[in-house]
């Protein structure tokens, strides 16, 4: 659990400590109150949890066209570091990140019949598996690219 999931645990854990010691000290109406907000922020937290866990890290797969390999260590490199990548292994013909031991995604070209990288007009064809939001950020970076060139 991180530092940061931490704090937030304990901070809910506090909540609804001062929530039932409100019980015993405060107003009937001002306890319920509490006990309320307590209830929604438990529900929530838990809501957001699963959602990270379940929905936020899926795994997707985008092809994309590009000029230039440096695009790979630019845009995908810093990605994937963002995302907390802490391994890197490069092939010929595909590059893996891995986040301690688990594989976090992979940049793999397309070949051609001879097994070289397919190159299309001059630009590389790649496929790119990893969670969705970081393939949501490769895209926006992209667009954001294509936009500086023009």
């Amino acid at each position: 659990m991180t530092p940061y999931a931490k704090a937030i645990v304990g901070g809910i854990a506090l909540f609804t400590l001062f929530t039932i010691a409100s019980f015993f000290f405060l107003p009937l109406k001002y306890s319920v109150s509490f006990a309320i907000m307590d209830f929604a922020t438990i529900v929530f937290a838990i809501l957001i949890w699963w959602n990270d866990k379940y929905y936020n890290e899926q795994i997707g797969l985008r092809v994309f066209s590009i000029s230039d390999k440096r695009f790979i260590k630019d845009v995908i490199f810093r990605q994937m570091n963002m995302h907390g990548a802490s391994k890197i292994i490069e092939e010929d013909t595909k590059i893996e990140f891995y986040k301690g031991k688990n594989k976090a995604g992979e940049v793999r070209f397309k070949l051609d019949d001879n097994g070289k990288p397919l190159v299309i007009d001059g630009k590389y064809v790649i496929e790119v598996e990893a969670p969705e939001y970081i393939l949501h950020n490769i895209d926006h970076e992209l667009w954001s690219l294509i936009g500086h060139k023009q």
